[in-house]
């Protein structure tokens, strides 16, 4: 069973590239039901790190990946 953590939202995102916080959150992107208190947590602290952005011009709350996350998301796949 996956765990929610950095790692699998990186790799959520390196796959779709942009998704709204709703998209995210649904099991077939993540693989799992996650806690959307935890998840907010991680967007925000990967936001933080300049590892994803949210888009301003968005009606609805939207991340994108920046070239900064997929390679840390290659280097902690391969971990």
């Amino acid at each position: 069973m996956s765990t929610l953590n950095r790692i699998l939202v990186l790799n959520t995102l390196v796959k779709h590239e942009t998704l709204t916080l709703t998209d995210i959150g649904k099991k077939e992107n993540l693989g799992l039901v996650p806690n959307m208190h935890h998840l907010q947590l991680l967007l925000d602290e990967l936001e933080q790190g300049s590892y994803i952005q949210k888009l301003s011009a968005a009606a609805v709350c939207t991340y994108t990946i920046t070239d900064k996350g997929i390679a840390e998301g290659t280097r902690l796949k391969a971990i």
